[in-house]
């Protein structure tokens, strides 16, 4: 028999504490839920005539991989568990409950538990993930309404596994593309600080006692290092400065969407925006008009779970142009909207096969950002030779430049 320390909460939302005895884990959860309880963490008691039993229990807690907020990979494997939880015969509860033990995160485990708690205590299931706004998008509870009148919930769950998989896919290409780029910006650019601040001071010293007219690029280097060594701390200093206040900025509303309308307008950058926004766009709209949503109602979800405000404020002028009786193919007659959704849209509104239009956009564009993605690394990659190898045959070159004319005499 194990000892047990477990914290669980009630039907009411209380939370409990204690320990129990058990032959193993498994059976410590069926005590559990026998009692009708929901449990937040169960874990073997420490032993104290066994430090490595106390010291076991505390990297446990002590581990920042639980109190991490949900990432889309979290929430993708949540909706695939529940979809396929339901698939087998069990009940909603029965599977938000065995989900909530699953995951790691403890966060997404709390929030699990609370919707479970709401929908026993007679809420809807979309009213409650509507209520976790924190690890959960609007498109969520708005899908999962939908569904709950038709009656196609595992099919919903699905769909949002799909978005968010395919969204986390553009998201993981990115960020594995540009990490080689730069890690070696960041090493090219620690060597040459190096060297200006600490070799070629040392250099210049043993120079100080020749007579010899230096090379240019020598001297050159030598100015350089210099006033780096007099200004370098003013320009760093103003560079963090200037980058905590683009931060901060970024962090309200009004300063996040003049950075987004600038962002939209810088060559590369903007166009791989506006790519990935109508990626989005076609993906989410095509799921939500396939779970009966309307058109003005998939707009407004659009609108809110849209990254950049600038695009968000699109959606909101198509959405007010629906309302005003025009067609979504007008109101999308606007500058950060390429002419050819605007064009597919109206194709697909006298068609009738909107959602299947916007499917075919959003598989298009998504296709487009990838392209635009390697494309851009492609062009960082050479560009980042060149700068990095600049930097180093700058110094190189002056320092081996000044050593043989010295030793030339």
């Amino acid at each position: 028999m194990h000892t047990y320390r477990y914290s669980a909460m009630d039907h009411q939302g209380r939370k409990l504490s204690g320990q129990l005895t058990a032959p193993g884990l498994t059976e410590a959860r069926s005590q559990l839920r026998n009692k009708a309880l929901y449990i937040l963490d169960i874990s073997l008691a420490p032993n104290f005539l066994n430090p490595f039993s106390i010291l076991g229990a505390l990297f446990r807690k002590l581990s920042p991989k639980q109190y991490r907020s949900a990432s889309a990979a979290d929430k993708v494997i949540l909706f695939r568990q529940l979809a396929l939880m339901l698939r087998s015969g069990n009940t909603l509860t029965q599977g938000l409950e065995v989900c909530a033990e699953m995951t790691e995160k403890l966060t997404l485990s709390r929030s699990l538990l609370d919707v479970l708690i709401r929908i026993r205590s007679g809420s809807s299931f979309a009213a409650a993930m509507d209520a976790q706004g924190r690890n959960f998008p609007p498109v969520v509870s708005k899908l999962i309404a939908s569904a709950e009148v038709s009656g196609e919930l595992q099919a919903t769950l699905e769909r949002l596994a799909d978005n968010l998989e395919r969204g986390a896919a553009v998201r993981r290409q990115l960020i594995s593309s540009l990490a080689y780029p730069i890690v070696l910006f960041l090493a090219a650019f620690g060597v040459f600080m190096g060297l200006a601040l600490g070799i070629v001071p040392k250099f210049a010293k043993m120079l100080e006692g020749k007579s010899q007219d230096l090379p240019a690029i020598t001297q050159a280097m030598l100015d350089v290092s210099a006033w780096m060594i007099d200004y370098g701390a003013y320009l760093g200093g103003s560079l963090l400065g200037g980058i905590l206040a683009i931060l901060i900025a970024y962090t309200t509303r009004p300063g996040k969407a003049v950075i987004d309308r600038i962002l939209l307008r810088v060559p590369i950058i903007g166009s791989s925006i506006r790519t990935s926004g109508m990626a989005q766009l076609g993906w989410t709209m095509s799921m939500l008009l396939s779970s009966g949503l309307t058109v003005l109602e998939s707009l407004r979800v659009m609108s809110s779970i849209t990254g950049n405000l600038r695009l968000a404020k699109c959606f909101d002028k198509a959405g007010s142009d629906i309302l005003s009786g025009r067609s979504l193919a007008y109101g999308f007659q606007q500058s950060n909207i390429p002419v050819m959704v605007q064009h597919m849209t109206g194709i697909g509104e006298r068609s009738g096969e909107l959602e299947h239009v916007m499917h075919e956009i959003g598989k298009y564009y998504q296709h487009n950002a990838e392209i635009r993605i390697k494309a851009m690394i492609a062009m960082i990659e050479p560009a980042m030779t060149l700068v990095v190898g600049g930097m180093v045959a700058f110094v190189y070159i002056g320092f081996f430049k000044a050593m043989m004319q010295v030793s030339a005499g």
